[in-house]
């Protein structure tokens, strides 16, 4: 046996000729089998990230969609605001308008009044006088 040692050949557990150590051959073996596992479980991490990627991908679609409809709303209000703030300055401005108007209006009515008792004065006088 020493002397196929010394040849570099080596016999293995079922008594076959070998050219390579048979703890060698057995690593070697173990160490293909554990490369598979390792490829099989670095394809399936492959597929974890591609489809983590696609996930947060459309999540940002969808963020960013939300987030220009928010936008959207947000300007709307405040277009609503102005011109509800702009309604509000017609709306006192045509109170200032009729009050104005009102006060224009008293002011004929009572130099209408002033008018009338004059009238009524003379016409009082002109029949006491007759």
């Amino acid at each position: 046996m020493e002397e196929l040692h010394k040849a570099g050949l080596y016999m293995d557990e079922i008594y076959r000729l070998r050219v390579q150590d048979p703890t060698i051959a057995n690593q070697t073996i173990e160490l293909r089998q554990e490369c598979l596992e390792y490829s099989r479980n670095l394809q399936v991490f492959k597929k974890f990230g591609e489809d983590f990627y696609k996930i947060s991908s459309n999540f940002a679609k969808d963020v960013e969609n939300e987030k220009l409809r928010a936008i959207g709303t947000q300007n709307q209000l405040k277009t609503m605001a102005k011109q509800r703030q702009t309604e509000q300055q017609v709306y006192q401005s045509q109170i200032l308008e009729q009050t104005v108007e009102l006060e224009r209006v008293k002011s004929e009515y009572q130099y209408l009044q002033r008018i009338e008792s004059e009238q009524q004065e003379i016409i009082n006088n002109f029949l006491m006088n007759q």
